[in-house]
């Protein structure tokens, strides 16, 4: 997100575009719309009483990109707590947050919240998709360990830990630097193991489930993002009816 607009991009058809954002407008979450079969996606966008027009409501709001129609009001004026919640997963056709030791959940298809357990731990969690789960990863020991959750029974909200990845923190830091805590995140590779991306001074590594260094990547102000991108060749209909629809340019090259 940049002043003023949102910046959309595929980095597997490396299309690029802007989306300016209608003033107050706050986005929660991107999503495919699969009911229409057309490739559709929407965002879930939040507009909150203190920055509407006087003759605009606050809650939140749905746009689907591409259609040229304005964002379409839906209610749930009492999610504005989740304007400073990072990221959102997707799973089950719904958009998951963690926020004060609750998971909140948009249904895209009934577009509706409700409240989920989460599991009973101190601190944050990070939430994540992982053998066809959701799972969650949270700091231990504080900063030595990291403890991992699976939702496996999702419908019924019923957590169980799984696994704990032991960081060589002391070793890594003589080798790379100090840790930063707040960039490190937990995701599943394509072979459905759990991996993590932590950085350590100017250093974003790569470390399995038993805590062994993968790779490595040195540069100065990178860090991993709650993002996750599963790359797809599908060039996407709503990109070339955006702003500064490009292919093959700038940023990418």
């Amino acid at each position: 997100m940049a002043t003023g607009y949102l910046v959309l991009c595929n980095p597997a058809t490396r299309q690029f575009a802007r989306l300016p954002l209608l003033p107050g407008f706050i986005p929660l979450g991107m999503y495919p719309h699969s009911p229409t079969g057309t490739g559709e996606y929407r965002l879930l966008l939040y507009l909150s009483s203190s920055e509407r027009a006087p003759d605009a409501q606050a809650g939140c709001y749905i746009l689907s990109l591409g259609s040229g129609q304005l964002p379409r009001h839906i209610g749930c004026r009492d999610v504005e707590r989740l304007i400073n919640t990072f990221g959102s997963v997707m799973f089950h056709a719904s958009l998951h947050w963690h926020r004060h030791n609750v998971i909140m959940v948009f249904d895209t298809i009934t577009e509706l919240f409700r409240e989920m357990s989460a599991p009973v731990v101190p601190g944050p969690i990070n939430l994540f998709e992982m053998d066809g789960m959701l799972a969650a990863s949270i700091f231990t020991d504080p900063t030595t360990s990291i403890d991992i959750w699976m939702a496996q029974d999702y419908d019924n909200e019923v957590w169980a830990f799984k696994y704990r990845v032991n960081l060589p923190v002391a070793e890594l830091t003589a080798q790379f630097g100090k840790i930063n805590k707040r960039c490190c995140v937990v995701f599943a590779s394509s072979d459905g193991h759990a991996l993590v991306l932590a950085k350590f001074g100017d250093w974003l590594l790569q470390v399995d489930m038993d805590g062994k260094l993968v790779a490595s990547f040195h540069g100065r102000g990178i860090g991993p993002t709650q993002n996750r991108l599963k790359q797809s060749l599908v060039q996407h209909t709503f990109f070339p009816t955006l702003e500064g629809y490009v292919v093959n340019a700038s940023p990418f090259i």
